[in-house]
């Protein structure tokens, strides 16, 4: 691949970046730290942004640098971590967590109740014996609501 053409497929990306986030090249060229003149060069395939420029687009900006080099993956990086948990989490817990970014109190409930569940659960596992010191018991306390 030649030089030229990596500057213009760069220089489109971070076109469609800024444009997907909404902003002018002016209020980029602040965002990453540089010069406005200096920003209308990378975007016009004048100029290869420096690394430390590369690194505060994938920092600041959360672009994914994958994308925006190579054109691989998702435009941005939280796109990439999040379908990558996605494939990992069981369908159930997807949908619980998705309530609870929705419903602040069912995750306060949930949080709740899982903190109740593992101090229980410690206190379980130290029993004290006979010779005073402390053993540990794999048990688990359940308890159960009236009906």
């Amino acid at each position: 691949m030649q030089r030229k053409t990596i500057l213009q497929d760069i220089a489109l990306r971070l076109k469609k970046t800024r444009e997907a986030l909404g902003i002018s090249s002016g209020d980029m060229a602040r965002r990453i730290g540089t010069y406005p003149a200096t920003y209308y060069k990378y975007e016009n395939a004048r100029s290869f942004p420096h690394f430390t420029i590369l690194s505060r687009l994938g920092d600041s900006l959360g672009i994914s640098l994958d994308w925006l080099i190579l054109n691989k993956g998702p435009m941005f990086s939280e796109e990439k971590e999040n379908k990558t948990a996605a494939k990992v989490l069981p369908d159930e817990i997807r949908e619980l967590v998705e309530q609870m970014e929705q419903i602040p109190v069912l995750k306060y409930e949930i949080l709740l109740n899982f903190h109740k569940f593992k101090e229980s659960r410690q206190l379980a596992m130290t029993v004290p014996t006979a010779d005073n010191g402390a053993t540990a018991v794999p048990t688990v306390a359940v308890k159960q609501e009236p009906e």
